[in-house]
């Protein structure tokens, strides 16, 4: 057992070296050598180890810390491999193919700015990836943008705040479930609690790029990129709309408070009957839940977006998780948080100022640490027992380390998703980041709700929500 009359505290300097590492290290590990994430984190969390020494912790105490951090999650690990396997069947069953097939004969050049968002959230609600989304709808998408005269930002704006929408609300993202599951709640009742924050932010976004499009309306637009995807889905799928069977019966599960684990088998046992359909026998589906699906349409496009999924494609996700949570453990359990939170709290003590904080923090996080992972689990970690004060369920935990930590890693330049977005899109967050809307309004969406109280949840339902933690 611990000897606490051997532990010291660490210093506000001392706190922060940690954290000081792990920026250095994730700039200069993922940016610059191009190297994985996880191999930043298990560095710093070495050296987090080395101090926890020094203040007196043995390496016994630090160990089962990682071991309990890692346990919060061990639920959000089990529905991500879960999902993978969901993933793999409804790309064969043609349920994720048919609602991009439907999706993009929503398209018309007059109305390009206004649909391009909600194309992408269809897109991204269906396979739980912005990132894919990005890659594929939003390279045609910046194709038909050119032909319209539309500046190259602009269009990029729209990818972005669309995918991000839909990869935000998707009980399919790795992301909404680990927000979910280091804050100790059901995904489904954590993405119920997002739609306060995200539908207005959203329609606000849709709102101000219908009004930006109406300057381009009337323009004669090539779709020869959206026509060949329609064609290569079409040739390969049998599409109905009874596809909508499948994302129909997980909406129908979050309705009625389905437990997580049991929604995301029994909406992966609705996609197997749909592959199935499709002429699929079970020895091949089978192999699509584990190592992903996998097809050759002859448009590459298409095969980028389909070719994904399965319960091995998690894995690297889960060993990031991991990885991140095992240096979470190590400086909550050496008290490198305490000390940050103490610092914290003497400005910040009102409901309204800690919600502020704390979105703040995962904004922070997203430029210092350049990874949205980071951005969800470090500050989820600090600031779950403040909530927990103020009687806040540990939904609007949840909910606001995705408003401030999934939402705006696509506004960080040096990110892994403006990374990604660079690649995909061609256009720098230096450039599209005016135009994420999204990014840019729902973490003021959230920082108002804190402040007014309004659609925050209590954590014990007899009791009010207290405004100050010192009440």
């Amino acid at each position: 057992m611990e000897n606490v009359t051997k532990v010291k505290k660490p210093s506000l300097l001392l706190a922060l070296v940690p954290f000081i590492c792990l920026i250095c290290f994730m700039l200069l590990g993922v940016l610059v050598l191009n190297a994985e994430p996880q191999i930043a984190l298990i560095l710093t969390s070495v050296i987090t180890a080395l101090i926890g020494k020094y203040l007196g912790y043995s390496w016994g105490d630090m160990e089962q810390a990682m071991i309990d951090s890692n346990a919060m999650v061990m639920q959000a690990n089990f529905i991500i491999m879960i999902v993978g396997c969901l993933i793999g069947v409804w790309m064969a069953g043609g349920i994720v193919p048919g609602m991009i097939f439907y999706g993009l004969r929503l398209f018309t050049p007059s109305m390009f700015l206004f649909l391009l968002p909600m194309v992408c959230s269809i897109v991204s609600v269906s396979t739980g990836s912005a990132w894919s989304t990005a890659g594929t709808m939003g390279i045609a998408a910046m194709g038909i943008g050119a032909g319209l005269g539309i500046p190259p930002a602009i269009t990029a704006g729209a990818v972005v705040t669309g995918s991000s929408f839909g990869d935000k609300l998707s009980p399919l993202s790795d992301s909404t479930n680990l927000a979910a599951g280091i804050a100790g709640v059901n995904v489904f009742d954590h993405v119920r609690h997002m739609l306060y924050t995200t539908v207005p932010s959203y329609i606000i976004s849709i709102i101000i790029f219908g009004i930006i499009g109406l300057g381009y309306k009337g323009t004669v637009v090539d779709t020869g990129q959206i026509n060949g995807i329609l064609s290569a889905i079409d040739a390969n799928f049998n599409i109905s709309p009874l596809i909508f069977i499948a994302p129909l019966s997980v909406i129908l599960m979050i309705a009625f408070k389905v437990p997580a684990v049991p929604g995301m088998v029994g909406g992966t046992m609705v996609g197997l009957v749909f592959a199935l359909s499709q002429g699929y026998h079970l020895k091949e589906i089978l192999p699509f839940m584990f190592h992903g699906f996998e097809i050759a349409t002859g448009n590459e496009m298409v095969d980028m977006l389909l070719n994904r999924g399965g319960m091995l494609q998690m894995m690297e996700t889960i060993s990031l998780v991991i990885c991140a949570l095992a240096f979470g453990g190590i400086v909550k359990k050496i008290g490198c948080l305490d000390t940050i939170i103490k610092v914290i709290l003497r400005y910040c003590q009102s409901r309204g100022s800690i919600i502020f904080a704390n979105v703040a923090t995962c904004i922070a996080m997203n430029f210092l640490a350049a990874d949205q992972y980071m951005a969800i689990v470090i500050p989820g970690q600090m600031y779950k027992p403040i909530y927990e004060k103020l009687n806040l369920h540990p939904k609007n935990l949840s909910r606001t380390l995705e408003d401030a930590g999934t939402l705006t890693s696509g506004l960080v330049p040096w990110s892994t998703c403006g990374a990604v977005y660079l690649t995909t899109l061609g256009v720098s967050a230096f450039q599209y980041g005016r135009y994420h809307f999204l990014g840019l309004i729902n973490p003021i969406v959230a920082i108002i709700y804190g402040f007014t109280g309004f659609a925050l949840a209590g954590l014990d339902e007899s009791k009010p929500i207290k405004n100050s933690i010192n009440e």
